[in-house]
């Protein structure tokens, strides 16, 4: 088991994508991340989001010095453009998975059912509402 993990989930509510993640080590909560995605990322709503906040918190990982996470997503092209199982016909998922692929944090793939009643996936979900409200 890994000590860090975070659950990213995406948003299109009232023509805006949000994204959230929640950060949790050992347990705990560490940091909560969300708000309103970029314009390249805004075209593919929900699953643009998603994207950003797997982004965001790779990015997070970095800045804090954290060299592993399990990252638990509910939507299967977080994993499958990463590891090639699906191709990446646009800009924005090849984009996503070169950003992954160059990284040097290392990332373990656990897939959760959406809205199965998961407490942190729940969460993620509730933040990336959450974003799509942020001024952006």
């Amino acid at each position: 088991m890994n000590e860090w993990e975070a659950y990213v989930d995406g948003s299109y509510y009232n023509h805006k994508v949000g994204y959230g993640a929640v950060i949790i080590h050992k347990k705990k909560v560490k940091n909560e991340l969300f708000g309103t995605v970029p314009k390249e990322f805004s075209h593919s709503r929900q699953v643009g989001g998603e994207l950003f906040a797997v982004i965001q918190v790779v990015q997070w990982c970095q800045k804090e010095k954290i060299p592993e996470i399990t990252i638990y997503y509910d939507y299967l092209g977080i994993q499958k453009w990463v590891t090639r199982e699906w191709k990446t016909n646009i800009s924005l998922t090849k984009n996503y998975a070169d950003f992954i692929h160059n990284s040097p944090i290392h990332i373990h793939w656990q897939k959760v059912k959406s809205h199965s009643g998961d407490q942190w996936n729940q969460h993620a979900d509730e933040l990336a509402k959450k974003g799509t409200n942020v001024k952006g």
